[in-house]
C-alpha cells in the first residue's frame, strides 16, 4: 500500500484553544506542504470557518470552552452539505472510554494524542486524505 503524502492541494483547519499547540500543528502542516492552513481558537469560530471555507481536514481539540470539540463536531455534522463529511481528527491529552464512544457516534474520523508529532499526524492524514486525490 502506497503512503499518500502529497498534501500540496489540501486545506486544513485547526481548532484549538491553546496557541502553542495551534502553532505546533500549523508548523507540521506547513512542513507537509498544505496549501492553506486556517486557525480558530474555539469551537464557535472553528465552526464558522469550517462552513465558510470547507477545508479538506479539520484538526480539533476536544476540551475547549465555551464550545468543546464534541459540540463542535455535532454541529458541524448537522450543518454540512448532504454527502460531504469533512474528516475530523480530535486532539486529546487522554482518551476516556465514554468520550471516545460519543465522539465516534458523532462521526469523528480519528484521534491523535498530544503532543502531536510529524510522523503521527502524517500517518493519520495519509489514511484520511488518501482517497481524496
Amino acid at each position: 500500500m502506497a503512503v499518500f503524502s502529497n498534501f500540496s492541494r489540501m486545506n486544513a483547519l485547526i481548532v484549538e484553544d491553546q496557541a502553542f499547540i495551534r502553532t505546533v500543528v500549523s508548523r507540521i502542516l506547513k512542513q507537509l506542504e498544505f496549501n492553506n492552513i486556517w486557525e480558530a481558537d474555539d469551537g464557535t469560530g472553528g465552526l464558522s470557518l469550517a462552513l465558510e471555507r470547507k477545508p479538506d481536514i479539520i484538526i480539533c481539540d476536544i476540551e475547549m470552552a465555551p464550545m468543546d470539540g464534541l459540540t463542535f463536531l455535532q454541529q458541524l455534522r448537522q450543518k454540512e452539505d448532504l454527502g460531504r463529511r469533512t474528516p475530523v481528527i480530535f486532539l486529546t491529552n487522554h482518551a476516556q472510554k465514554d468520550m471516545v464512544i460519543k465522539a465516534r457516534d458523532l462521526g469523528v474520523n480519528a484521534f491523535i494524542a498530544k503532543p502531536v508529532t510529524v510522523v503521527g499526524l502524517r500517518e493519520k492524514l495519509s489514511v484520511l486524505l488518501g482517497n481524496r486525490r
